[in-house]
């Protein structure tokens, strides 16, 4: 895969990204004391780390498992002489290198729509298992939120109907990019609301819930979409580099009022796992 895709670009665009870097760096400073251990778990480029250090940690430890990644890091913390010495690279994988036990605080913004192609939630488990994260340690994000919804969603493109899940970032307006109507069929419906500070989570998620739909909305797609709670109970939707809503084509349901969704997938299994099913009543 390294081959095609850029295993830096993400964290690049993560950087690029300021409605998540500064609601980040906000909730940072609200949460990290003066004196604090802090990991960062999928540290990237680093700027999380940079600013738990700027907030007064002690020392924090910046968890990269790409080694491109990690050798740019260790870079950028020589050019930052003021927290030089208070951020360390880790290279490897957070669920199994070595870190100390009952840290401060744990940042983890390794973060996909719906804590489905990220792994969140296991890393977070392995950690906590593992003695790192204690019942006194604060998490920065606090939890997180998943949604659905029933839409209607138009699948042409240059001609043809393309069924392909749709990842409609915020920054897909315009400026060349191809429109995709997007219409509701139903309410949000709240599918997972996790606490990451609670305990061991349980990666599995099933239901069903019979919805109100719009008789002729012709819906073809459920809207999956996700919100990070962070401190000072503020919440994250969409931004250019997290939790862009995906548009999951299914079968075409028109001209009923009533219908059950069904939803079941494991956090951190890849979109693959997500098994979705609606039928009218």
């Amino acid at each position: 895969m390294s081959e095609i895709w850029s295993n830096t670009d993400y964290p690049y665009m993560c950087l690029k990204d300021e409605a998540r870097t500064l609601a980040f760096r906000d909730a940072i400073r609200a949460v990290v004391r003066h004196g604090d251990v802090v990991v960062d778990v999928g540290a990237g480029s680093g700027i999380l780390s940079f600013f738990a250090a700027e907030a007064g940690a002690a020392q924090v430890y910046a968890v990269e498992i790409d080694p491109v990644s990690a050798a740019a890091l260790r870079h950028s913390i020589e050019l930052n002489p003021a927290i030089a010495e208070r951020v360390c690279v880790v290279e490897g994988d957070a669920a199994g290198v070595d870190l100390p036990r009952a840290v401060d605080v744990v940042v983890a913004e390794i973060i996909e729509t719906g804590l489905l192609d990220e792994q969140q939630v296991p890393v977070l488990n392995a950690l906590r298992r593992r003695g790192v994260i204690s019942e006194r340690t604060r998490l920065i994000p606090a939890g997180y939120e998943t949604t659905l919804q029933l839409v209607a969603a138009d699948h042409r493109y240059y001609g043809f109907e393309i069924a392909a899940p749709k990842h409609e970032w915020p920054f897909y307006t315009g400026h060349g990019w191809h429109p995709t109507a997007i219409r509701a069929g139903s309410d949000v419906i709240t599918v997972t609301s996790v606490d990451f500070a609670a305990g061991l989570i349980d990666e599995d998620v099933a239901g069903e819930m019979d919805l109100d739909v719009d008789p002729e909305a012709g819906i073809n797609a459920v809207r999956l979409a996700g919100r990070i709670g962070l401190a000072s109970d503020h919440a994250l939707g969409p931004t250019p580099a997290v939790n862009g809503d995906k548009i999951l084509p299914i079968r075409e349901l028109s001209g009923v009022a009533r219908a059950t969704l069904r939803w079941r997938y494991r956090m951190g299994a890849g979109l693959g796992a997500l098994e979705l099913d609606c039928e009218g009543l």
